[in-house]
């Protein structure tokens, strides 16, 4: 089972990444939009999933690799349909790929 804590996301996107992400292996938890950091050390999620669209988004994404550096992060834009992965121990080096149903759920999975 991977445990996915879910950032901070507008209502409509929110329900739209949960609705993809409702598959068997995968437990979905959502942390407060104020501590997402608190929700990982409560948590303790496999991988967290943060929207890239937001302005401190690169500097969670930066605390999180280097403070919790075997959580997977997956940080997902509408604004460009598109994902950028932070492997587990790659301390910030990142791939980015289309944001794809299939794609998110495969890059949270493996």
């Amino acid at each position: 089972m991977t445990r996915v804590l879910m950032g901070d996301f507008g209502a409509l996107h929110r329900l739209g990444f949960e609705e993809i992400l409702r598959v068997d292996g995968i437990e979905l938890v959502r942390a407060s939009a104020a501590d997402v950091v608190g929700g990982l050390v409560e948590a303790l999620p496999d991988v967290i999933v943060l929207d890239l669209d937001q302005s401190d988004t690169p500097d969670l994404v930066q605390r999180i690799v280097h403070d919790f550096p075997t959580v997977k992060v997956v940080a997902c834009s509408s604004e460009q349909p598109m994902m950028r992965v932070f492997p587990p121990l790659h301390y910030g080096e990142s791939y980015t790929s289309d944001l794809d149903p299939a794609l998110l759920t495969s890059a949270i999975q493996a």
